[in-house]
């Protein structure tokens, strides 16, 4: 069988074999997508550090703040009171509502 035969006959397998290796020569990436995808998700990552980083210090700011008032507070009661509120220090629903209430009073 000659080559111009077997061409005429099996002509598909050489326009394949063409059309794939221009596929593959014109789509081929530097990178994998496996690499892109893991620089994207390491940013994200990064960012929720920061954004956690910074709720915590907004967090002990707030502390500090509420801890301060609480001191202020306590400087202002009797004795009685700042023994009632050291009980209820560990619990501030009850804490700040008897504060108010302690308040309303001097």
């Amino acid at each position: 069988m000659t080559v111009w035969k077997w061409l005429k006959r099996y002509w598909y397998i050489p326009l394949l074999l063409i059309a794939g290796i221009l596929i593959w020569f014109f789509f081929r990436r530097s990178g994998t997508p496996l690499d892109s995808t893991l620089l994207e998700l390491r940013a994200i990552r990064a960012e929720a550090d920061v954004e956690k980083l910074e709720a915590r210090v907004g967090t002990d700011k707030a502390i500090a703040v509420v801890e301060a008032n609480y001191e202020a507070e306590m400087e202002k009661l009797d004795e009685a009171q700042k023994e009632e509120a050291k009980e209820l220090r560990r619990d501030p629903k009850k804490l700040a509502r008897f504060l108010v209430r302690a308040g309303g009073r001097s």
